[in-house]
């Protein structure tokens, strides 16, 4: 998850308390269809935390003195469904008179106190939950009930129903703790986060009034399975590269396909014309932790796979792969010891699918998994689990009649979640609806990684932009970006991204500086 700072946006006050921070003070919370099993409020202050490795974007100013704010806990269950959520809610000292709901990512259905910390730094009170099951918990521990039987209820935990527990939570104890209710709710999350704000704005349309899903993990039943396919490609060739050999293959299309656009930038802005072909490099030489060492046929077949993503035995195709500039040690990655010996470590997401969810079998040996078996794997995907954590109903006309607005954008080298299937849910969106624009906004972000980094432009702002277009009707033509990180020359370019499907195009001068592009 990646939070996006709207900090301009937003006016802050020392907000006055209908009641104090103590368990006893709060009313006992309801949530339908739910027991509390806990539930205690206790005043922080002095709180700080620093910006975590894992999630480096999670960056806020710590106030002198640290945060101070009301940390409200409540663990819950379902009865009947053997679940157990914990959920937390902290209500700022300094309210902006807003609620902001937080996603996860991967596994994870909320990253508690960077997110939270982050959103506090704004003035949001705002609200996060574990769906079920704390981060550290693998799959293997939370995904079965035994040998054949998914557990069903614990899925849709994480799919779905935590996620509006925690709004009508967030929303209820705001109310309770400033004396009125929040004027706007937000939601905020990127991969996992992303697809939770698109299960909102699908499932439970009124409760957020703006969104902002960047690079949503929805298209969940196919995209999911399919970051397994370049794993199938390496074990039924029995060849697994090194990391150094994938490298350079991006490396090499990215030096073929750079100036597309008519800019050398070290990204690949225009990703449909590049059509650089992984074979014309078999045989040549490259350097491996600074020995020489040629392309192999077999790498080229897996790259290759790992770009046009899985097919049927026909080649027909099932899902798109990722782009020539994103890198391949996502889908395609491998671990070796010492004596240049590899294996595959595939995406664990993907994996933990396929093992827990699709097989129901602990012992499953993913390596047995054949290209030729594939499709049956994604119907299986399909058929068992589009209800539930699908995500991608193209009918947002409740969200429409609510006054919902939904912003996404989509980094162009997302090594994880193809950005097409982002851009094809929008085009869905579209057919049923001409007037898409008026409350579903999408962008792309040429040279973008999955949520943020890579060497393009990031908009920064993203959640600002949402803002203004839900509370003072001005909606987004561009996304102001910025890179994140500095080029060779020390230059950190900039450059709009633009409403799709419309493109950034150069018009000359000085490639560095946004007015140097179009969107057209």
């Amino acid at each position: 998850m990646h939070i996006s700072s709207a900090s301009s946006a937003l006016v802050c006050n020392v907000a006055a308390r209908a009641i104090e921070c103590t368990t006893s003070a709060f009313s006992a919370p309801v949530i339908p269809g739910a027991e509390v099993l806990a539930f205690n409020a206790a005043h922080v202050s002095n709180f700080t935390l620093s910006t975590p490795a894992l999630i480096p974007s999670l960056k806020f100013e710590t106030p002198e003195g640290g945060f101070a704010f009301c940390n409200v806990s409540i663990t819950y269950t379902h009865p009947g469904q053997q679940d157990k959520i914990n959920t937390q809610i902290w209500l700022p000292d300094t309210w902006n008179e807003r609620f902001m709901g937080n996603g996860g990512g991967g596994w994870t259905a909320g990253y508690f106190d960077p997110s939270l910390a982050w959103a506090i730094s704004q003035g949001y009170s705002a609200g996060s939950t574990d769906g079920g099951h704390s981060a550290s918990t693998p799959a293997s521990e939370w995904g079965l009930l035994s040998p054949g039987n998914v557990n069903l209820y614990s899925l849709q935990d994480l799919a779905s129903v935590s996620l509006n527990d925690m709004a009508l939570l967030g929303k209820s104890l705001s109310s309770a703790y400033y004396g009125k209710s929040p004027d706007y709710a937000y939601w905020n999350g990127c991969s996992q986060g992303g697809r939770q704000g698109m299960m909102m704005a699908q499932r439970y349309p009124d409760v957020y009034q703006g969104i902002l899903a960047e690079a949503p993990a929805f298209n969940w039943n196919t995209f999911i399975p399919s970051a397994y396919w370049p794993q199938t490609i390496m074990n039924k060739l029995k060849v697994y590269p090194q990391a150094c050999e994938l490298k350079a293959f991006t490396a090499a299309a990215v030096q073929a396909c750079d100036a597309l656009d008519g800019v050398m930038d070290g990204i690949i802005s225009l990703p449909t014309l590049c059509r650089f072909d992984p074979f014309t490099l078999v045989g040549q030489n490259f350097s491996c932790d600074g020995s020489a060492t040629t392309f192999s046929h077999e790498a080229a077949m897996i790259v290759n796979g790992t770009w046009t993503g899985p097919t049927t035995e026909d080649g027909e195709s099932i899902w798109p792969g990722v782009t020539r500039d994103a890198s391949l040690l996502a889908h395609s990655n491998t671990t070796c010891i010492s004596n240049g010996t590899c294996t595959g470590l595939p995406f664990i997401v993907s994996a933990d699918w396929i093992q827990y969810f699709l097989k129901k079998n602990a012992s499953f040996e993913l390596t047995s998994l054949t290209p030729e078996q594939f499709p049956e794997i994604v119907d299986a995907s399909i058929d068992q689990f589009q209800s539930i954590i699908g995500t991608e109903n193209p009918d947002l006309s409740r969200f429409r009649d609510a006054g919902g607005k939904l912003l996404t954008f989509h980094g162009l080298a997302d090594q994880y979640i193809p950005y097409q299937g982002t851009a094809w849910y929008h085009d869905r969106v579209e057919e049923r609806d001409a007037g898409v624009d008026k409350y579903f906004r999408h962008f792309e972000a040429p040279g973008v990684a999955h949520c943020f980094g890579g060497a393009g432009a990031y908009p920064s702002k993203a959640l600002q932009s949402l803002v203004d277009w839900v509370e003072n009707g001005n909606p987004p033509n561009v996304l102001e970006a910025k890179a994140t990180q500095a080029r060779a020359d020390g230059e950190m370019w900039e450059r709009d991204l633009c409403l799709y499907p419309s493109i950034s195009v150069y018009q000359g001068g000085d490639p560095s500086i946004a007015d140097s592009y179009a969107c057209v």
